[in-house]
């Protein structure tokens, strides 16, 4: 129990003396990928520490869905947030953490770089819940990717491929010594 908490406590103090032009990934290396584990391509998951740029995008125009063109028309306003970590990433959807309070079918907005390239994905909450810990108050929210372009979704996910191959040869080599 005590290590989750040291873990959020780094995470959060890292959040907190981030500076919005870093754009520094994190990876847990400790983590072990069972070689037996198949993954279908589209669900493949990684587990990261990801500082994330994000903005909640609030719905304007009631009965309005979000999409290129009520984008453009002004049906939704970008409010900025402190940003959040990412804590695992997939080619549908990221598990973030935060300051910033989410709530079921919210809509969010990631303005960043993932893997050196930057993209702007926007997404909606599926499921989030708030924690108390030492008088801070931390949220966790998962995303589901709702709009992102064609070829940030297959970097993605050929990313995520090649960043799991990695682990699993680093996990072979230490189990070998």
């Amino acid at each position: 129990m005590a290590n989750m908490w040291d873990k959020l406590s780094n995470i959060f103090e890292h959040l907190s003396n981030k500076k919005k032009s870093a754009h520094v990934e994190y990876y847990n290396y400790n983590e072990f990928i069972p070689n037996d584990v198949q993954q279908r391509r589209t669900h493949l998951r990684l587990e990261l520490f990801l500082p994330l740029n994000f903005w909640r995008v609030i719905r304007k125009t009631p009965g309005v869905e979000l999409c290129d063109e009520t984008l453009k028309h002004g049906d939704f306003q970008r409010v900025p947030t402190e940003g959040g970590m990412g804590l695992n990433l997939s080619g549908t959807g990221v598990l973030i953490i935060s300051h910033e309070d989410f709530t079921k079918d919210d809509f969010i907005e990631i303005d960043d770089r993932i893997f050196g390239k930057q993209m702007n994905i926007f997404g909606k909450v599926i499921r989030g819940n708030t924690t108390e810990v030492d008088n801070k108050k931390i949220c966790e929210f998962a995303v589901h990717f709702i709009h992102i372009k064609e070829s940030d979704y297959e970097f993605l996910v050929r990313s995520i491929f090649e960043k799991i191959k990695g682990l699993k040869n680093i996990t072979r080599k230490d189990y070998l010594r």
